[in-house]
């Protein structure tokens, strides 16, 4: 029996366990990262009994959300499980202060920017744990204290801790779900927009959750799948696409001036590659409270189909195994089947036993330059604004995910491995805040009043 017939016998089994096993060999090559990827999707994909109701659901949905990570009000911690999917706002009220609220969803992205749908929707996206790294998780958060007291001792994740970063699209009567997607039913948060006069002589302009919320029908559009394996503690990261989101331009290929004659999900055909992947922030982005869409849309292309995966045969190993998973998920019966419309991008990570105790490597801030396999790796919905312009930038996972994530942003935390995990940050001005905002100096005559996000204005005071 072949790796791919494996799949279903191994990891879509009610009581599978999360696999580990295929980097236990040191020299393991390419190709068993890129497996490892599918079956950790396979693994979170498998349709299991929702307790709450008579269907099934993929079983990522039923692990722990980052907002049971922090008592709920009255001390009683949430338990994962089968429940319904929130994609909420998260709050920017310090931990602690009355009206403390987390929830598992976000509008915005790591950068700070909002992906827009071409139906004028953001794409909303969720995490969710394991058990295993979700007990490490609450024992280091930042809002408790716990990292701050903990990071001395060098406090990590064991060997099959995972993490899931969905990441869906609205739809409604006239946009439709992409064919073949996973649809499911969420609570979203309804946005509102505020604008305020600032130190400048201009206005800011935010838009936000504004505490309300609707159900609405979502589709998954994408899915990292992240997990601790035998000899590689960084994790393994993977992620995986709808096959409709956008153009795929092979690895090393790209250009602004390219375009694709056929139409996506989140693409215009004939759109200029120039005008894809920008982000816009208010008031250039503007939002209509009653139909609560946006405009512009963001026009989105994969720049790197494999994610520039640097292996021999890396892009064709790629497309290989998933041509074989795909082709024995395609068998599954009714839902479960329509996982086979799910690509693999690519996989990246760093040699074994790098991102050790000990090891100088380890707290460098720089693991990005030291990863190998897809080491350009973007999801179009969920990096959407920072694909590397070239395989020589290397932006990849490890860019934002090292053991320096909480030392940059005052006031400074110790550099510790275990800050490769962002949801430590709940409830902290650490996480990404959840809203997005622009601002206008006073208007010259000369020149147009420039517009600033948060994340550029960050940037600046860091310079």
């Amino acid at each position: 029996m072949g790796w791919s017939e494996g799949l279903v016998n191994n990891f879509m089994q009610p009581n599978s366990p999360f696999p580990t096993e295929d980097t236990a060999n040191v020299n393991s090559p390419d190709c068993a990262f890129h497996q490892w990827s599918w079956e950790a999707f396979a693994w979170a994909i498998t349709l299991v009994n929702d307790a709450g109701s008579d269907s099934k659901v993929p079983r990522f949905l039923t692990l722990h959300r980052p907002d049971e990570l922090l008592p709920a009000p009255g001390g009683v911690l949430k338990k994962a499980g089968p429940r319904a999917l929130v994609l909420g706002g998260r709050s920017l009220i310090a931990h602690g202060t009355a009206g403390f609220k987390e929830d598992a969803g976000a509008i915005v992205e790591a950068d700070g920017n909002m992906m827009v749908g071409l139906n004028g929707y953001p794409v909303y996206a969720s995490v969710h744990m394991n058990d295993s790294y979700f007990n490490t998780a609450k024992a280091n958060l930042i809002a408790t204290g716990d990292y701050q007291k903990n990071a001395p001792n060098d406090p990590y994740f064991e060997v099959g801790a995972a993490v899931f970063k969905a990441t869906w699209m609205r739809v409604d009567d006239v946009s439709q779900a992409p064919k073949g997607s996973y649809t499911t039913t969420a609570t979203v948060p309804r946005l509102s927009t505020t604008t305020k006069p600032n130190q400048k002589g201009g206005t800011t302009t935010t838009i936000a959750p504004n505490g309300q919320t609707d159900t609405v029908t979502v589709a998954l559009v994408g899915l990292h799948v992240v997990g601790y394996t035998v000899n590689h503690p960084e994790f393994l990261w993977g992620t995986f696409e709808h096959n409709l989101n956008s153009p795929m331009v092979p690895d090393g290929t790209f250009s602004p001036s390219g375009s694709s004659s056929t139409g996506y999900t989140f693409y215009t055909a004939n759109t200029s590659y120039a005008n894809a992947n920008l982000a816009a922030v208010p008031p250039q982005l503007t939002l209509n409270e009653s139909t609560q869409k946006l405009t512009p849309a963001t026009q989105t292309v994969l720049q790197w189909a494999t994610g520039g995966e640097n292996h021999p045969d890396g892009p064709k190993n790629i497309q290989n195994i998933n041509s074989q998973a795909q082709g024995i998920v395609a068998k599954l019966e009714n839902v479960q089947n329509l996982f086979a419309n799910y690509n693999l991008i690519g996989t990246v990570w760093l040699q074994p036993n790098t991102y050790v105790a000990g090891n100088p490597a380890s707290t460098a801030g720089n693991l990005n330059k030291l990863a190998t396999g897809s080491i350009t790796l973007a999801n179009t919905t969920a990096e959407t604004f920072v694909q590397s312009p070239s395989s020589k930038a290397m932006l990849n996972c490890f860019m934002c995910h090292n053991a320096t994530s909480y030392s940059f942003q005052p006031p400074a935390l110790a550099t510790a491995r275990i800050a490769i995990s962002h949801v430590l940050a709940i409830g902290t001005d650490k996480a990404v805040q959840n809203e997005v905002s622009g601002s206008t100096s006073a208007p010259k005559a000369t020149a147009e009043a420039p517009v600033e996000n948060k994340v550029q204005k960050k940037k600046k005071k860091e310079k």
